[in-house]
């Protein structure tokens, strides 16, 4: 009989040990806040529409709920707030209207009594930015309450995001100088528009052989080849993209006769075959630029071979 009392007492006291467990996990669970987020682009170009939402995240029987968004009305203006979607379950809007100058108040409430439970947001919220006037307007949340379908309030922090109203990203660089191979070439390409951290690239063809694009923009080096060179940059500001199609045109520069990069006493040998008519006029056989091909453009080659000129 003390046997069996004690194999009793046991399993009261593993389940009082049980029951204690199950009650911190549902304290736990219930004490589980709700996040309600601002979830909002980070750029826009002036005159656009975009989107924000009201992000929920693990939210458990959701019934209904209100909260204001406020913005800065200079900048971007609310054109209407349509449903929301938690996990399959639609969530109405139930009313919504501009309390003030950049705040409106909105109203949620989820038909009936089943409770909404999951992830998601609780309203879209349909914007136009400023045609005219750039800059950053935050898109905050106050005065929220939302409630399960027990109508007891579910505990929730609230955060709020920004927006940044910029002009359109666009490159303002359409041609480009030519350059004379062997020669140092460097221009930086022009952009205006965007959040002004400009980032370049190339995005299709080649440019000169020795010339490179740096990341901020510059084309720079010495060529190295004879040619036309079409190439596609880009620029972007993280947000925003444009590319434009430019060129290079790579000529041999004076006193290169024969267009092979080096002066030497080949170029000699070009301009004299100019000269007596055997071969034709090359760019590069001017070499005193001048406007003739002719014994003055010998001499200016011969004084560059010697480091004269």
């Amino acid at each position: 009989m003390k046997r069996t009392v004690r194999i009793l007492s046991m399993i009261g006291l593993v389940g009082l040990l049980l029951g204690i467990a199950a009650i911190g996990r549902s304290d736990a669970v219930a004490a589980e806040v709700v996040t309600m987020s601002i979830d909002a682009p980070a750029q826009v170009v002036e005159g656009d529409d975009f989107t924000v939402t009201v992000d929920v995240t693990n939210v458990a029987a959701f019934d209904a709920g209100q909260f204001d968004v406020s913005f800065d009305e200079s900048l971007i203006q609310l054109d209407s707030v349509t449903a929301g979607l938690v996990g399959t379950t639609q969530i109405p809007i139930a009313l919504w209207n501009e309390i003030s100058a950049g705040t409106c108040r909105i109203i949620v409430n989820v038909p009936g009594v089943p409770g909404v439970n999951g992830s998601g947001y609780l309203a879209i919220l349909n914007f136009h930015a400023a045609s005219s006037v750039v800059g950053s307007s935050a898109v905050s949340l106050s005065n929220g309450f939302i409630n399960n379908n027990l109508g007891s309030e579910i505990a929730a922090t609230w955060v709020g995001d920004s927006v940044n109203v910029c002009e359109p990203l666009d490159i303002t660089t359409t041609s480009l100088p030519g350059t004379a191979v062997g020669t140092a070439y460097s221009v930086t390409l022009g952009a205006a528009g965007g959040n002004g951290a400009h980032t370049w690239s190339v995005l299709s063809g080649s440019l000169p052989g020795g010339l490179t694009l740096s990341a901020t923009g510059t084309i720079s080096g010495t060529p190295r080849a004879i040619g036309d060179f079409t190439f596609t940059v880009q620029v972007t500001d993280g947000q925003m993209s444009d590319s434009q199609s430019l060129s290079i045109k790579a000529t041999p520069r004076p006193s290169d006769a024969n267009g092979d990069g080096v002066i030497n006493a080949a170029d000699i040998t070009t301009v004299e075959r100019i000269i007596v008519g055997l071969d034709d006029t090359t760019p590069g056989a001017d070499a005193n630029q001048d406007g003739a091909v002719n014994t003055a453009d010998i001499t200016k080659i011969e004084r560059i071979i010697a480091g004269l000129a």
